[in-house]
């Protein structure tokens, strides 16, 4: 490979990724240290990553889907509770095998089930008002509601049932939270407090200005407890506004006589419950302008509204759909994911946020967005400890229509096993932003780019295309596949007890395109006489979108052009005005027609670069046979499409296989049967 630059050539340099994602601006105004936006990849110590896996535990009954939740005892291990169509599973690890919880049924029109984990330490002897009370050893319960169709359920890991006949009992509502050793129930515009470690307890009933309920201006829609181990706060949101409750004060006669107990901090709504959580010490929300983060440890009351902390993200938010009620926010470690409807009625996107792109032993590097993730429509988060380890788990509507739980952050960088699709859009190379010294605005001829990849560990199809800053389609400058073999072991590998199995180290690489200024077919995009004078790699900048099947890491990015010359006089059609009927496609494609139909037909006749693969796989072992299906598209190429594929319907075959095949156990090195 001849790796010698002209003299005169520029080089523009990528070699770390701290600042994320950056789509709120031009891509040639895009910081150093950003992309312009990128499809399922994390970004981690500064570099750009695909993202980790997802994997699929259980497949339910179709139905609504209406949510997740989980339940922790005060001993024993974690359960996953969902909901489907009114009707409530139940598992225990490893989350594969749920079973119909027979006592609960709510209302299978429910737009969302409401959840909250309690702890009850007390109960009331007999329903009357003024029963007595009884301290028992603490269990947790988790209470749930339909937003007030159906009366109040309950499950404490082996019961359950409805909470019905009593008025002084937990009231029907929607969004739930349990803070200060009470359980807080919001219906309509009024907030309940529940008696103190009893969440089926709502007797007492002092509150303030002698009323029955905390009051707010509107429907509460999302509660959520404030980051404070000590003395964690209740916030409540409407669609317009958030206030604090003083919940921690649990001493309810001293309510009605502290100051600001029931106080307004921002004048910024919630839409979507799912969507409010405390992650990182700050609260954090989905609001009518988008996603917001308040500090109660550091902000006062503000009288203005938040900045939205979601801009850089604007390729996906344009495309948001009208209801954004069922936003879901989900937190796992130093990662935010949000779940919206975009380009899509259901969760399509998931907005990811890294906040720590780079930490070290004194310091961390600020938030940072790393692009959206694809795969699942989550309906809702659920994470925390699952048998001894952190994990976050969802409930989607695939695009198949079913409903499966998934488990995420699969640190194989596989879904299911089989690759993940993702891209990258670069910043606009010799730019504003460039480091080369050029003069912004000044054109260049984008020659050519190099890659170094890293964490291969398996086959991968890698692309790369080019466009110009300012106009035209991306057109194509490498498309090649990397063999890479994960382990010593493959389909037809034959294992006996003297076998040694074992993992190869991930590889590495320097990827280089061809040189665009030679191609031997030069694509012709059309832009070109419509949206520029000069054909299509010289323009003032260069983006660049990278594309592969399978785990890699890209740890940084050339990109090299020469000068080009301006035109050193005026032009002289500076007062003739355009003839021709011009039109883009979305992609980028131009035409020019004087005849307004040729226009039309020429973009609608136009091939796109898709291609869509459908593979079917048998396998057979001991009698028994699995069919599989997969199917895969692709934009690098026909044979991309159908590796993926094949892949695809190989693992679900194998799936059926191992599922019809009878179980196979070993006893273990010196464990042999004697008897």
């Amino acid at each position: 490979m001849n790796t010698t630059n002209l003299p005169n050539s520029t080089i523009d340099i990528d070699s770390t990724f701290l600042l994320g994602c950056e789509s709120d601006v031009s891509p040639s105004q895009v910081a150093l240290g950003s992309s312009w936006m990128a499809i399922n990849m994390l970004n981690l110590g500064g570099l750009w990553s695909c993202r980790p896996g997802y994997h699929c535990l259980a497949t339910f009954p179709d139905g609504k889907l209406q949510g997740v939740a989980r339940f922790h005892p005060v001993l024993g291990e974690e359960q996953i509770l969902v909901a489907v169509s009114g009707k409530v599973y139940a598992a225990s690890f490893p989350y594969t095998e749920f079973h119909l919880i027979e006592a609960l049924q709510f209302s299978p029109t429910a737009k969302q089930i409401y959840w909250a984990l309690t702890t009850q330490a007390a109960k009331r002897d007999t329903t009357d008002f003024a029963s007595a009370i009884t301290v028992i050893e603490p269990k947790s319960v988790l209470m749930i509601q339909d937003g007030g169709f159906t009366a109040p359920g309950w499950y404490d890991g082996s019961n359950a049932g409805h909470i019905k006949g009593n008025l002084f009992e937990t009231p029907a509502g929607g969004p739930m939270a349990w803070v200060g050793d009470r359980l807080w129930v919001a219906n309509d515009n009024m907030v309940f407090a529940s008696d103190i470690a009893n969440p089926f307890s709502f007797r007492e009933q002092i509150y303030l200005g002698g009323v029955s309920a905390f009051f707010f201006a509107s429907e509460v829609t999302a509660m959520v407890p404030t980051p404070s181990i000590e003395s964690p706060q209740l916030m409540v949101f409407t669609g317009v506004n958030g206030s604090i409750l003083q919940a921690n004060i649990r001493n309810r006669d001293s309510w009605p006589t502290t100051p600001n107990f029931q106080e307004e901090v921002v004048q910024v709504g919630c839409l979507s419950n799912r969507s409010a959580l405390s992650h990182y010490g700050q609260v954090v929300w989905f609001s009518p302008s988008g996603v917001s983060i308040y500090d109660p440890a550091t902000s006062g009351k503000l009288t203005s509204r938040l900045p939205v902390r979601d801009n850089e993200m604007l390729t996906s938010k344009v495309v948001l759909s009208d209801d954004l009620s069922q936003v879901a926010a989900g937190a796992f470690g130093q990662y935010l994911l949000m779940s919206v409807p975009a380009e899509d009625t259901h969760n399509r996107h998931t907005w990811v946020l890294n906040h720590a792109s780079l930490s070290t032993l004194s310091d961390e590097s600020g938030p940072s967005w790393s692009g959206y993730w694809l795969g699942t429509r989550p309906v809702e988060w659920v994470s925390g400890i699952f048998a001894g380890q952190e994990r976050i788990f969802h409930v989607s509507v695939d695009y198949d229509g079913k409903n499966r739980l998934w488990e995420a952050f699969n640190p194989n960088r596989l879904d299911n096993g089989c690759p993940i699709t993702w891209a990258l859009f670069t910043r606009g190379y010799f730019g504003t932003t460039s480091q080369t010294g050029k003069p912004p605005g000044f054109k260049v001829r984008f020659q050519w780019a190099d890659f170094t990849v890293a964490g291969v560990e398996e086959d991968l199809d890698f692309g790369v295309f080019y466009a110009g800053g300012t106009s035209g389609a991306f057109k194509p400058i490498a498309n090649t596949l990397i063999r890479a073999l994960r382990g010593s072991m493959d389909a037809d590998t034959e294992i006996t007890m003297e076998s040694e199995i074992f993992a190869f180290k991930p590889q590495s690489r320097t990827i280089q395109t061809v040189d665009a200024d030679q191609q031997s077919v030069l694509t012709n995009d059309g832009s070109a006489g419509v949206e520029r004078e000069k054909i299509s790699n010289i323009d003032r900048s260069f983006q660049l979108l990278v594309v592969g099947h399978g785990p890699c890491t890209l740890r940084e990015i050339r990109a090299f052009s020469l000068p080009e010359p301006e035109n050193p006089a005026g032009n002289p059609k500076a007062f003739c005005p355009e003839s021709c009927l011009n039109a883009v496609r979305y992609d980028g494609l131009a035409t020019k027609s004087n005849n307004f139909k040729s226009v039309v037909d020429a973009l609608s006749d136009a091939p796109e670069s898709f291609y869509t693969s459908s593979k079917t796989v048998v396998l057979e072992k001991n009698g028994f046979k699995a069919i599989g299906i997969g199917f895969a598209s692709s934009i690098l190429s026909q044979a991309a499409a159908d590796r993926v594929a094949n892949i695809v319907a190989t693992k679900r075959a194998d799936k059926d296989l191992q599922a019809m095949l009878p179980p196979v156990t070993s006893v273990g090195l010196g464990l042999e049967h004697t008897g």
